[in-house]
């Protein structure tokens, strides 16, 4: 899904597509990081936002650097920008005076909420849709993927849309292969965290996701940790079918 605002310019209607931005719900001296997908938005993160704070958390979602915008701005980053956004929004979050601090992360956010578990003194996690590895071809996948549906969405032409594709299919797999070898390296570290942990899968998405859930629930050293999956869930957990279940499950492992 893309943010759209429908506007006319003489006979044709032009798509602005609004840019995503950072969501912050201040609440109690409980924060949450809240990390969303690779090549999504805050939007993913949106309402569980709304229904932690409800509960009287502090909820902040950032928005790494590139996405919810023009594709073509989205490939000018990479994986170690987008960690530093995260690294830099955990900060944020301290210098707020939060001390105790959790994270839930999707997808790509939940690998940085691995790799955050492992380096940062947190109180509980919460990833959801974590691959243990992608190719680097897949996440080049998602990148055109995303730039045809954001051109298609603008209204152009399928001329016009063919012809501002090329650059993206003809792009270079190195900053891609170094986004793989960044999961890697996250997932060799797993021992590394033994703080409260729930994995939680959709059963509607990749086979690849429940076998993830299993490999991290197994190599973690929490002393409490929880895996589910979820029937009607699909890749984006937090927006589909199973969304409300899944956000009362949080809220019944973060209590």
């Amino acid at each position: 899904m893309i943010q759209v605002k429908m506007m006319k310019k003489g006979s044709d209607n032009v798509v602005h597509i609004l840019p995503a931005k950072e969501i912050y719900l201040q609440g109690n001296e409980h924060a949450l990081l809240l990390l969303h997908s690779f090549t999504s938005h805050t939007r993913d993160m949106k309402k569980v936002a709304t229904l932690l704070h409800e509960q009287g958390y502090t909820c902040y979602a950032p928005l790494y650097r590139g996405h919810g915008c023009m594709p073509e701005q989205l490939v000018q980053y990479n994986v170690d920008d987008w960690w530093q956004d995260v690294m830099n929004a955990h900060l944020f979050l301290l210098n707020e005076g939060y001390q105790k601090i959790s994270v839930i992360g999707l997808s790509i956010g939940g690998i940085f909420t691995l790799k955050l578990a492992q380096l940062e003194q947190l109180e509980q996690i919460i990833v959801l849709s974590v691959p243990i590895d992608k190719e680097p071809e897949q996440l080049k996948q998602r990148i055109v993927d995303y730039a045809y549906n954001y051109k298609n969405i603008e209204g152009k032409s399928a001329l016009q849309i063919s012809n501002e594709i090329e650059p993206f299919n003809d792009m270079p797999l190195d900053a891609l292969i170094a986004f793989q070898k960044f999961i890697k390296e996250t997932m060799q570290q797993l021992d590394k965290i033994t703080i409260p942990i729930a994995i939680f899968y959709g059963e509607r998405d990749d086979a690849l996701y429940a076998h993830s859930a299993e490999i991290i629930y197994q190599h973690v050293h929490s002393s409490k940790k929880r895996k589910r999956g979820f029937e009607n869930a699909k890749h984006l957990m937090t927006l589909g079918r199973d969304q409300n279940e899944i956000i009362q499950e949080m809220i019944d492992f973060l209590e």
